[in-house]
């Protein structure tokens, strides 16, 4: 096992140390995020180092790559070309067809919202307005650092 890979260890173990310090007592449950979000701030910048050699050698490295049909070091090499994104917002039938969509989406929200009010969800001709559906992204916690 290498170097990097016993500090990898190590730095899991310390992660799970202060989150069995939290729950044990021996620390606050604040104490605990604080500290497992600046490591993970830590390594979110790792991470970005790796992606940004990737992204500065992929040449390289599909050059290297092409050398070594049946792998490297165990390891299958491949380099894949990005997808293709279609993009329709300079189509003046698609905008026409997106200003509608949202005119509807605003008009079934502010019939949520009236609803939840306790106010009528008709249109002025008393046609009732179809109501959205609500679904609810899970919570998060932020922290922020004072300065």
């Amino acid at each position: 096992m290498g170097a990097m890979s016993e500090l990898h260890i190590k730095m899991q173990d310390e992660m799970m140390n202060a989150i069995h310090r939290a729950k044990e007592g021996e620390i606050t449950t604040l104490d605990a995020l604080i500290y497992l979000e600046k490591e993970r701030k830590n390594l979110e910048n790792s991470l970005a180092i790796v992606k940004s050699f990737k992204d500065e050698h992929l040449e390289n490295i599909s050059n290297e790559a092409s050398d070594y049909k049946d792998g490297y070091k165990g390891f299958m090499i491949e380099v894949r070309n990005g997808g293709r994104t279609f993009k329709y917002n300079h189509i003046k039938e698609w905008q026409q067809a997106e200003a509608s969509k949202k005119a509807i989406e605003e008009k079934s929200k502010q019939a949520f919202i009236s609803k939840e009010k306790g106010l009528l969800t008709a249109t002025e001709d008393g046609e009732e307005i179809e109501l959205p559906e609500i679904t609810y992204r899970k919570s998060s916690v932020i922290l922020k650092e004072k300065r």
